[in-house]
């Protein structure tokens, strides 16, 4: 168990003051732990995000008038799996003083909610990984099994059928709740994973990645949703944030494995293999995590229609997913073909740009999660999905070091979104319509993918990337005037307050 000692010798009227003050060490803390008093100089952890947390304060004399003040912490951190990135921040937030660090969410968190979100996040990075893998490969795939390109964008396109898989999970998640109901697409999309590597020929390949893809995107989207059911109020889009940064981690972890296919022609099918390596964090998770506090009430109730702002809170968000991802799903599905065919990269050189560019998605994360939720959602949204897109936009029309800086701009303002536009998905609509709301909006996510696809692959051929993409760009302009229009600002408000029908 962590301990943090401070030390200071003061004279004994400096430390009555420091002693006794408006925040003196024998008055209980609250900033990242609301502490009680249990006794004299001896304090513990009445609310935080610890399993166990103690603070004692002693006074020795020491001649002359002087005396020796000792602060101890003792804690341990309920955080599984990434206590070991936080407890050095944390004791020196203990130890400095009694305001909330820069890097501390806007509320602060209960033992429960940071145990939720810890093993979520850790779920999350299988979930990046599992829902990277099949892009980063497809190009590898396709020279194995002498197929062509058009060949291997029908098979991308017919895998994103898969989203029907993702919507039939999402709504057994409303009935039977979000943690059974993950655990199992998690264990399921990992082995579909698995069986990618035995693939004969690219229509099994198709048929088995779909099984995979649309229980990873249940996975995903589930994680999501449970994880901002238990959030703070005031820390949706930290949150959010932070899921993000973890599914960054799988996709940078399977985007690490691409080099592997350099090994031989078949080498690709090694990066489907270490999704197995998943499923002992998956058990670790069951062990741990709990059910939804906001599902265990709302099963309690009678199933009702839909409230009156439903449906269009419905149309403005599948609008949005399609439009969106008119512009985003090619720019990343066809980057690698892109760098390959156009600018002649190796599978290690396209690793190294992905990783020397994608960097920049954590910093606008954080930033933009953090601000979420201190200034609102709205214009930081409205100028991420346009700015994010319209740097993609130029990468495609460049080659040498400015394509690598504009999409490294780009990948940072996209990911701006995240914490932005993405936490309305979870916000606007009612527990027991949450996740099946989402699936249905993945729906139209997908629609706007195979659309975006589709036209995107015709146009590059005819008329090449930059000109495709012009066209494409539209769609992220859209949104984000329809973010400015029509878009509720969220920050800080309950969920309840926001689905009356929930309170």
């Amino acid at each position: 168990m962590p301990r943090v000692i401070s030390r200071r010798v003061l004279s004994a009227d400096a430390a009555d003051g420091v002693l006794n003050g408006p925040d003196g060490l024998l008055t209980p803390r609250s900033d990242i732990v609301l502490e009680r008093a249990e006794g004299d100089g001896v304090f513990n952890a009445a609310e935080g995000p610890v399993d166990r947390y103690r603070r004692t304060v002693t006074v020795e004399p020491m001649g002359s008038n002087r005396v020796e003040i000792t602060e101890q912490f003792d804690f341990r951190l309920a955080i599984p799996v990434w206590w070991v990135l936080f407890t050095i921040p944390v004791s020196r937030a203990l130890r400095q003083g009694r305001d909330l660090p820069w890097w501390h969410p806007p509320d602060r968190f209960t033992a429960r909610q940071a145990r939720i979100v810890a093993l979520l996040a850790t779920l999350a990075v299988i979930a990046g990984f599992l829902g990277t893998l099949l892009g980063q490969t497809i190009t590898f795939a396709r020279d194995e099994f002498g197929e062509s390109k058009s060949a291997a964008g029908f098979a991308l396109s017919l895998i994103r059928l898969s989203i029907l898989i993702t919507v039939a999970v999402a709504a057994l998640s409303d009935r039977k709740g979000r943690r059974r109901t993950l655990l199992y697409a998690a264990t399921g999309a990992i082995m579909a994973s698995a069986a990618t590597s035995l693939v004969a020929n690219l229509a099994t390949l198709t048929a088995v990645q779909a099984i995979s893809r649309g229980l990873s995107h249940a996975m995903a989207l589930l994680i999501f949703v449970f994880a901002l059911e238990e959030a703070p109020a005031g820390s949706r889009a930290f949150v959010a944030s932070m899921l993000g940064l973890a599914a960054g981690l799988g996709s940078g972890i399977a985007v690490g494995s691409v080099p592997l296919a350099d090994l031989g022609v078949t080498a690709w099918r090694l990066s489907f293999v270490i999704a197995l390596a998943g499923l002992p964090l998956v058990l670790f998770a069951a062990r741990r995590l709990p059910e939804s506090q906001r599902f265990e009430t709302a099963r309690r109730q009678p199933r009702t229609r839909p409230p009156r702002q439903y449906r269009f809170r419905m149309v403005l968000l599948a609008v949005t997913s399609f439009a969106v991802l008119v512009f985003a799903a090619p720019a990343s599905q066809l980057q690698n073909d892109f760098l390959r065919d156009e600018r002649g990269f190796s599978a290690t050189k396209i690793t190294i740009f992905t990783l020397l560019t994608a960097w920049t998605a954590g910093p606008g994360m954080l930033i933009a999660g953090k601000l979420a939720d201190l200034r609102g959602r709205r214009i930081l949204a409205s100028v991420g999905v346009s700015g994010g897109a319209l740097f993609a936009l130029w990468h495609f029309t460049l080659a040498g070091w400015p394509m690598w800086v504009l999409i490294a701009i780009g990948t940072f303002m996209t990911a701006t979104t995240v914490p932005t536009l993405g936490v309305y998905r979870a916000e606007l609509f009612g527990t027991i319509r949450r996740s099946e709301s989402n699936g249905l909006l993945g729906m139209a996510g997908v629609a706007g993918s195979a659309a975006g696809l589709a036209a995107a692959g015709v146009m590059a051929d005819a008329w090449g990337y930059g000109t495709a993409f012009t066209i494409l760009i539209a769609g992220p302009i859209l949104v984000a005037i329809l973010v400015l229009m029509f878009y509720p600002e969220t920050t800080r408000r309950s969920l309840e307050e926001l689905n009356p029908e929930d309170a």
